[in-house]
């Protein structure tokens, strides 16, 4: 390997006996610093015996041998996870048939970026299909108009001419890809479509075959509609699930954090006694009452565009539409949260695992920082640290927005409530949620709290905003301030 690990084609076959020798030498002749990666079927014409004469004699060669015909979509991910593995940073993908032409390369490669996928469209020059019969030219209208109506993405997304840049976001996008067959191309770019991944077109012209015979069957075709149909209806549904979520990485002294350990099993769902029952009213209030009041207390006290901290961020339910306003930075110290808060902000997300006792940022970085629900989780003893904390990271002037259950809310009283009766009438001690040990007690106790910690008390509210849930507390950091 010699081209210091820059680009590579990945090139599927299955019996192309003949038209190897012939694309070797097409690439070869663009100029272009390339290796060639061939996934081969186990072709029963002898493809593989030629692929393993070239890869003998030229080491920028290579090939993968599969077993048998294991569908085109997954020799396109087998192609993509060993450009990876294999450290290339731009993967071009293309047939063996001569139909894509290595000369257009040079055009995917201009346009190519860090972070933008780039394919062949054969629907912006009018003359991209001269040449080709009746039948065919309709099939491939006819795929195009449905992949834009049903799936909503306006590429050319059936072709496997593309040039993908390799990162650890691509892979991980591509192998959530479920279709191993022809849907692959246009289920692949729907869900980078999806995860807000650039996607940029090169016109190409596509002659009439002159080389081998189309491998796509009826089968083939009947198969891609019924994988379109469903996948339409995911992406209406269920776009959660198409959503791909960074690893958030953990490290040893993590791993040993019960309180860590707490929060992860929460957020994960497992092992959390009470956890359907709270996450189904926790759900309602947070979609309904508390995103709404967050959305009000942020547009009022911050311009658009504001460096935001959000300390506690959870699994970023209520913060959906602030995201979209002011640069939000999402700080958690459990990685399972973390991936939640990535999979409901594809695009506009900055995760950071980290405890806001030790908030991993320079001084004075922050507009200001929100929270809501985080809190009451602490002790008053903790409460002070906290805060001085916060005042570092934030600029002088700069304004908490913090949502903090009174002792006399709504929902503190009514779990109170719920969790007697479940104890003295059922004998059932199951905790709904996590424990809180701090409330809001009086105006006065919160005054004192915030000006220990260079605070100023701005507003104090409660009120039908959030059904009488938190007290909203807005503080100012003094601008005197160093």
């Amino acid at each position: 390997m010699n081209n210091n690990m820059g680009l590579l084609i990945m090139i599927p076959t299955y019996n192309e006996v003949e038209n190897v020798p012939l694309i070797v030498s097409k690439i070869r002749s663009t100029g272009l610093e390339t290796e060639i990666l061939f996934v081969d079927d186990n072709s029963p014409d002898g493809t593989g015996k030629i692929l393993d004469q070239f890869v003998r004699d030229d080491n920028r060669i290579h090939v993968l041998h599969r077993a048998g015909k294991l569908g085109i979509g997954s020799a396109h991910i087998e192609g993509i996870k060993w450009a990876c593995e294999h450290g290339f940073r731009t993967l071009v993908t293309m047939d063996a048939d001569h139909t894509h032409d290595p000369e257009d390369i040079p055009d995917f490669l201009r346009l190519s970026r860090q972070d933008t996928v780039v394919v062949g469209s054969r629907f912006i020059n009018p003359d991209s299909l001269d040449g080709w019969v009746l039948m065919r030219k309709l099939l491939t209208h006819f795929g195009h108009l449905m992949t834009r109506n049903i799936l909503g993405l306006p590429y050319d997304a059936t072709g496997a001419f593309r040039a993908y840049p390799l990162n650890r976001t691509i892979l991980g996008i591509i192998e959530m890809v479920e279709n191993r067959g022809y849907a692959f191309f246009y289920e692949s770019l729907s869900r980078l479509h999806a995860n807000g991944i650039p996607i940029a077109e090169v016109p190409i012209k596509l002659p009439p075959r002159t080389y081998g015979h189309s491998k796509m069957r009826f089968a083939d075709i009947a198969n891609s509609g019924l994988s379109l149909i469903s996948l339409g209806m995911r992406l209406k549904f269920s776009l959660r699930k198409m959503i791909y979520a960074t690893p958030c990485p953990n490290s040893p002294e993590a791993e040993k954090d019960a309180a860590r350990d707490h929060w992860d099993a929460y957020w994960s769902r497992e092992n959390y006694e009470g956890k359907r029952l709270y996450d189904l009213i926790a759900g309602l209030y947070r979609r309904f009452l508390f995103r709404p009041a967050l959305n009000h207390f942020l547009k009022r006290y911050f311009v658009d565009g504001s460096r935001l901290l959000h300390a506690g961020c959870g699994s970023g339910e209520v913060d959906v539409d602030a995201a979209k306003i002011f640069h939000v930075d999402a700080l958690d110290f459990s990685p399972v949260a973390l991936n939640e808060y990535a999979r409901r902000h594809p695009i506009r997300r900055n995760l950071i695992l980290g405890n806001i006792f030790e908030i991993p940022s320079e001084k004075a970085a922050y507009d200001g920082i929100f929270n809501l629900g985080v809190m009451e989780h602490f002790t008053e003893k903790e409460i002070p640290s906290i805060l001085d904390e916060f005042n570092r990271v934030i600029k002088p002037g700069g304004r908490l927005v913090l949502f903090w259950p009174p002792s006399w809310g709504l929902t503190v009283n009514a779990f109170k409530m719920i969790h007697f009766v479940l104890s003295r009438l059922f004998g059932n001690d199951r905790q709904l949620h996590p424990s809180e040990h701090t409330y809001i007690t009086s105006r006065n106790q919160t005054e004192q709290w915030l000006a220990g910690s260079g605070f100023e008390l701005v507003e104090f509210y409660f009120g039908v905003r959030d059904f009488f849930s938190h007290q909203v507390i807005v503080a100012e950091k003094r601008k005197e301030q160093i």
